[in-house]
């Protein structure tokens, strides 16, 4: 599904991408792990196409990110931000005009599930953080994509809203859909996740299968996680 060979990415002389390589199935829910400035965003980026790449290699069922792929992808982070003097009905007609698999119903049983109740008229300056962050998520799994880029999903929240809307995640999407999941927040997702990939500085530390790392570890992928990282 997705296949990524030697991928490299400099800002300036930065390297923030350092000769990585992943593969995942289609059908899995991984987790990108990894604390700030580690290079989640531009892996997040890279593979979307919104962020050219000149070394290595990503593809998406066999396509370099293209205009092609864009349409397969469905991408959460925090530069898709909603314009703040739009109000909930202007958001949902922009999305149905801008892509064609969104799904109007969907998002509308999405926030009833997660007990956000915004009035069509109410403009996005006069909500919270978490609530703006909530109804980003919605709009994001509201598409019917084969991959699912969530860069922080859960930022902004407190932690009951958290469990739902990592529930909803998981129970909106599609089980063919791969997910990634980019996050600090990793007990919140853990219980999501097929695969994780541990990065630090640009580099993959490593690609494991949750199920066998928690036999051979005996602990959770958060305390794995800090062991790894320090």
């Amino acid at each position: 599904m997705l296949d990524i060979k030697n991928l490299s990415i400099n800002y300036g002389k930065h390297r923030v991408l350092n000769d990585i390589s992943i593969h995942i199935d289609k059908g899995e829910v991984v987790g990108l792990l990894g604390p700030s400035s580690s290079g989640k965003t531009t892996f997040m980026n890279v593979v979307s196409g919104l962020l050219p790449y000149k070394k290595g290699q990503v593809l998406i069922n066999g396509t370099s990110p293209c205009e092609k792929t864009k349409s397969y992808v469905s991408l959460l982070t925090e530069n898709n931000a909603i314009p703040r003097w739009m109000n909930l009905k202007d958001i949902v007609n922009f999305h149905t005009e801008m892509f064609n698999d969104f799904n109007k119903d969907k998002f509308y049983s999405i926030l009833k599930n997660i007990n956000l109740d915004i009035p069509d008229n109410k403009k996005i300056k006069h909500l919270s953080k978490g609530t703006i962050q909530m109804l980003r998520v919605a709009l994001s799994i509201s598409r019917k994509c084969g991959l699912y880029l969530l860069d922080e999903p859960l930022g902004g929240m407190d932690s009951l809203v958290r469990d739902q809307v990592t529930d909803t995640i998981i129970n909106e999407i599609d089980m063919d859909s791969t997910i990634i999941i980019a996050t600090h927040l990793i007990s919140e997702v853990e219980k999501l996740l097929d695969k994780v990939i541990f990065i630090k500085k640009g580099q993959i530390l490593g690609i494991h299968d949750c199920e066998d790392l928690r036999i051979e570890k005996g602990q959770s992928i958060e305390k794995t996680f800090r062991e790894v990282m320090k």
